[in-house]
């Protein structure tokens, strides 16, 4: 079954040698190819050698019948048209033969024309029906290759889906906002739920110019706001102040370019933003290391002064007060008192240039730490008491606020005791005639918070500005190497130190040195 050919093949089986003659010649001058059979094992016979479109069978045929041909062809061949014949019409029999398949019904005498009618019937259903099953089979045949198109095309969709969004959420250092026309949020990838902090369900379909802080420059947040809302081709950056949702503002920057269709229709806006928070802080780090190697540059350069002025005044003057004090015992009962009192200015003299060259030499020096947990609370008390006397000359109020629970911080004492004589030193020097010193700590997070104010005389800005450099002072006499020498002692512990002062309203500066760990012993 399934071969191709020219003529439909009719089987016809008649027990009758003059009907089979009779009736092959009508077929084959009607053009169909004709092969008969006398009974029912001929029958199957030839039904099994060829490929048939239609059968005509006589119902009443030797050993077996007709009826029962027709049933085992039906079984064999469910759409293979079959024409009954009987020479003996028998209405009763009709129900028993519909019931078996056959397709029509023939009393004989069968005439040609009526007989050529049913089987051309007959073979337009099985052609029918052959076209019928192509068509079922090529349905099926394209259904399953749609199938598998869509399942393929579905797998690739998934995969481009995947890939996207891998793309979309891998640089979470960036948020990609995309928005309708009307501005409302229809991406939001993971760099914008971190940079943001809230979820994508939250952000999705709301308007995207709440993202835009009130901080921003008036004019620079309405364009922003009308570039995310409207129709606006933008691809260069600016800088914004951006909102994230629990209304806490960072500055970002912001690009926004147009997505369109491929035929040009807009269907929305790309906006790129980046938080430069880190970025501010890597720069402002970069500024504090560029301007403390300078200081360091400024220092090392003092350091080989120091080296020198050591080696060329500092022997010298060595030799000049054990000459005066040697005059000085020598020719003592000798001397007038006027005398006396020159001797005592020139080793006064020699001792303050020795001096001179000393602090000169401690800023230039490496410093050496010994840390170890300690509270700061001694140590100023330590200083305090050395001040006593210029406190009590200058009228000065010393007030002390310390918190007992804070923990203690990792100091060298000698060296921060140094640094807090010239700090403090300098603010009681600020009030000649009085005032108020005060002295607080504290714990802010993980540092040890110090403040030293006073309610001195003030500083200039441009004053404060360069009291931490090296020879620079407001004062009459001085040298300008304390405030330098105590920066430079908090910055090796670790800490910082910064200064805040306005003329006539005193000066306040404040130290941070890390805290130690929790259960660390203390001094």
């Amino acid at each position: 079954m399934g071969e191709t050919h020219t003529m439909p093949k009719i089987l016809l089986v008649d027990d009758e040698p003059s009907i089979r003659f009779s009736v092959s010649e009508f077929l084959r001058r009607a053009g169909y190819d004709a092969v008969a059979a006398a009974d029912y094992d001929a029958a199957l016979a030839n039904f099994d050698a060829g490929d048939f479109d239609a059968a005509v069978i006589d119902i009443v045929l030797p050993r077996k019948s007709g009826v029962l041909l027709l049933e085992e062809l039906h079984r064999r061949m469910p759409d293979l048209p079959v024409v009954m014949m009987t020479g003996e019409p028998n209405i009763m029999i009709l129900p028993e033969i519909v019931r078996a398949g056959a397709y029509d019904f023939l009393t004989k005498p069968v005439t040609k024309d009526v007989l050529l009618r049913a089987v051309a019937r007959a073979v337009e259903r099985k052609r029918l029906s052959d076209e019928k099953h192509r068509l079922e089979q090529e349905l099926v045949r394209h259904a399953e290759e749609l199938e598998e198109a869509i399942a393929t095309r579905t797998t690739e969709l998934v995969e481009a889906r995947n890939f996207l969004k891998a793309v979309v959420d891998s640089p979470v250092e960036y948020a990609l906002v995309v928005t309708d026309t009307e501005g409302r949020v229809t991406l939001f990838n993971r760099g914008a739920e971190l940079m943001f902090r809230q979820a994508t369900a939250e952000a999705r379909g709301r308007p995207a110019r709440e993202l835009i802080g009130e901080g921003t420059d008036s004019a620079r947040a309405d364009a922003t706001r009308a570039e995310i809302a409207t129709e606006g081709v933008r691809g260069t950056t600016s800088e914004i102040v951006a909102r994230r949702a629990d209304d806490t503002c960072f500055v970002a920057s912001l690009s926004i370019t147009p997505v369109r269709a491929a035929g040009g229709q807009l269907l929305g806006h790309l906006a790129v933003v980046k938080d430069l928070t880190a970025e501010r802080e890597r720069a402002a780090e970069m500024n504090r290391m560029r301007d403390r190697l300078t200081q360091n540059e400024k220092i090392a350069a003092l350091g080989r002064m120091a080296a020198q002025v050591a080696h060329e005044v500092r022997n010298p003057l060595t030799g000049l007060r054990l000459y005066a004090m040697h005059l000085r015992g020598k020719l003592g009962d000798r001397f007038t008192t006027e005398e006396t009192a020159l001797c005592e200015k020139i080793l006064l003299s020699i001792d303050h240039l020795s001096n001179t060259t000393e602090q000169i030499l401690n800023v230039a020096r490496p410093i050496k730490l010994v840390l170890a947990p300690r509270r700061v609370e001694p140590l100023v008390g330590d200083v305090l008491q050395l001040l006593d006397s210029q406190l009590r000359v200058c009228g000065v109020e010393v007030r002390l606020d310390f918190n007992d629970e804070v923990r203690p911080a990792l100091i060298d004492e000698a060296s921060m005791r140094s640094a807090l004589v010239n700090l403090l030193l300098n603010a009681v020097q600020s009030m000649p005639t009085g005032g108020t010193l005060s002295i607080t700590a504290r714990a802010d997070g993980d540092s040890l918070l110090v403040e030293i104010g006073d309610t001195g005389s003030g500083m200039t800005p441009e004053q404060s500005a360069q009291v931490f450099e090296p020879f620079y002072t407001t004062k009459t006499r001085g040298l300008g190497l304390g405030m330098p020498y105590a920066k430079r002692v908090i910055e090796e512990h670790g800490g910082a130190i910064r200064l805040e002062s306005e003329p006539g309203a005193g000066t306040k500066v404040e130290i941070r040195l890390p805290l130690t760990e929790a259960n660390s012993d203390a001094v």
